[in-house]
């Protein structure tokens, strides 16, 4: 579901300062003699409500029957004994809101999960999701939350990790009408390097009935700076069949953590496409603040942005965008 509104940078702001009401202890503005307060309403103070009780007995039960139609399904496929096995499904639903400095306003919903099945079989985890991502743009996966609400499921086949490197196979269909089979072939590889770097490497093989074949490849370095930051480099190079046309990226990130279930990253980068010619597309700079605001099930994620497009003659363009989500599971 996405809908479309506008806004002023203003009214963004006012928007963003509520949001941080939920993880910042209320704050008081001072009487300017109007006889106006301003207060934000903290987590503490939200917890203690009633309808937050009813939300959490709510989202307890939901995880508790996710956790249990995993279990279930999995002893009932390996033949084993019932409630035996820790089960790792779960279901995400993820709210994001993203403004620019134009005043378009976009809002989506999206629901994703995975049913884990561990012991179905003896060799391979066999794993269902709802989510896959290799129809996207490299634009759209770095800059964007915004993607169509369409359900998309299959299984998973991932064999055990042998000298670091790990190899899966993914069988679904992608929910559309006439349904659209897909398959993916999955490789990743990691190696420390030396005491300081670490090196890794991830390439997809995919094939979707309507959309064609096509390949995303990934291949990063990344070092320590200190207990709580490290320093990453990442280059991407994707192709689609489709479109006869290969798409490529290349950033630089520094990840920090803030606290437990807290982290901070800074990024830039830089996007491009092969065809007409190749050329850069994007120049962009994000920050990613993310944090568990209450326990390790409600998560917000604050984004500003400045980006660069060729199309809009290189022309800065701030952008905001606040994601909120919330996982049911019981492990």
């Amino acid at each position: 579901m996405t809908t479309f509104a506008r806004l002023s940078l203003p009214s963004c702001a006012l928007l963003g300062a509520a949001f941080l009401g939920l993880a910042a202890p209320a704050q008081a503005q001072p009487d300017n003699g109007a006889g106006a307060r301003l207060r934000l309403p903290d987590m503490p103070a939200i917890t203690e409500t009633s309808a937050w009780s009813w939300l959490e007995t709510r989202r307890d039960n939901v995880s508790r029957n996710v956790s249990g139609i995993g279990r279930g399904l999995d002893d009932w496929l390996s033949g084993g004994g019932v409630g035996e096995h820790s089960n790792q499904s779960y279901l995400r639903v993820k709210v994001n809101q993203q403004v620019s400095e134009k005043g378009d306003y976009h809002s989506t919903a999206r629901l994703s999960g995975r049913i884990d099945l561990p012991q179905a079989t003896e060799r391979w985890k066999l794993v269902f999701e709802s989510e896959q991502t290799e129809t996207d743009s490299l634009r759209d996966e770095r800059l964007s939350n915004i993607r169509p609400s369409e359900f998309s499921g299959g299984f998973s086949y991932e064999l055990p990790e042998r000298d670091g490197l790990r190899f899966s196979h993914d069988v679904g269909v992608k929910g559309r009408i006439p349904l659209d089979p897909f398959y993916r072939f999955r490789t990743r590889y990691g190696l420390e390097l030396n005491d300081i770097w670490y090196f890794g490497a991830d390439h997809k093989l995919w094939y979707y009935h309507a959309e064609g074949w096509g390949q995303d490849g990934r291949i990063y370095f990344s070092r320590e700076l200190n207990d709580t930051m490290f320093l990453r480099f990442d280059t991407d190079l994707d192709y689609k069949d489709r479109y006869n046309q290969f798409e490529f990226a290349q950033t630089v990130s520094v990840h920090q953590s803030l606290g437990e279930r807290e982290t901070l990253t800074y990024e830039a980068g830089v996007l491009g496409l092969s065809q007409p010619n190749p050329r850069i597309e994007n120049y962009y700079v994000q920050t990613v603040y993310r944090k568990a605001v209450y326990e390790d099930w409600l998560v917000m994620e604050l984004v500003p942005q400045l980006i660069m497009a060729r199309d809009e003659s290189w022309d800065p363009e701030p952008r905001f965008q606040f994601n909120f989500e919330i996982y049911f599971f019981d492990f």
